[in-house]
């Protein structure tokens, strides 16, 4: 008897299904060269205008032909290392003969200008464009989940970062998530956290007593 329903239950136990192996990660192409006016030149998103050839130096590089020459530009190693969620690419931008490269470029008032990560952002105040990034120790805490910063404007001044305050002429950001900026009787003061904690995973010690 036991053994019969034994059987029953194995029978109506309810089959685990094993997930499917994760995909690898795809391998980069393999780095190209191009040769102009006798001279080679090897890396990756190769461009040539006829009397000039450059590369990017890693896959993640960008190269384009803006105003008559080659402008090629690589992230840094930690927007490599920590793309953003939307999987935003490095471009460049002309105007005027002016070329800027990078993430999230912005051209106006005959300017261009463009973040050094993803996780940078970009404004236009009284003609003025101006673009900022959090700090690596940042970025290497949260990972594409950076927290988004914010500009700020008071008057003719501006100011990017995190818990911006300002004054009727003056604006002052914290340059990390947990920093704070606190507006005292017209005085602006913003604290941000040691850099060395940016890396520290453990609790905090104890209150002293």
């Amino acid at each position: 008897m036991l053994s019969l329903l034994a059987l029953v239950w194995l029978a109506s136990a309810p089959v685990p299904v094993e997930s499917p192996p994760t995909p690898p990660a795809p391998r980069p192409p393999p780095p190209q060269c191009v040769s102009s006016q006798g001279r080679t030149v090897c890396g990756y998103q190769c461009k040539t205008n006829g009397s000039h050839a450059a590369c990017a130096r890693t896959p993640y590089g960008v190269c384009q032909l803006l105003a008559g020459n080659i402008h090629c530009w690589d992230p840094p190693r930690v927007a490599i290392a920590h793309p953003d969620n939307s999987g935003t690419k490095p471009e460049c931008k002309e105007i005027r003969g002016k070329v800027a490269c990078g993430y999230n470029c912005r051209v106006a008032n005959g300017e261009v200008a463009c973040n050094g990560t993803p996780h940078g952002v970009c404004t236009t105040h009284f003609e003025r464009l101006v673009c900022w990034d959090p700090p690596e120790s940042v970025i290497h805490e949260h990972g594409a989940d950076t927290p988004e910063p914010r500009c700020l404007t008071a008057s003719e001044a501006v100011g990017c970062g995190y818990d911006c305050k300002s004054t009727r002429t003056e604006v002052r950001c914290a340059s990390t998530p947990t920093g704070v900026c606190r507006l005292d009787q017209d005085q602006l003061t913003c604290f941000d956290p040691p850099s060395l904690l940016h890396c520290d995973h453990s609790a905090p010690p104890p209150p002293a007593n």
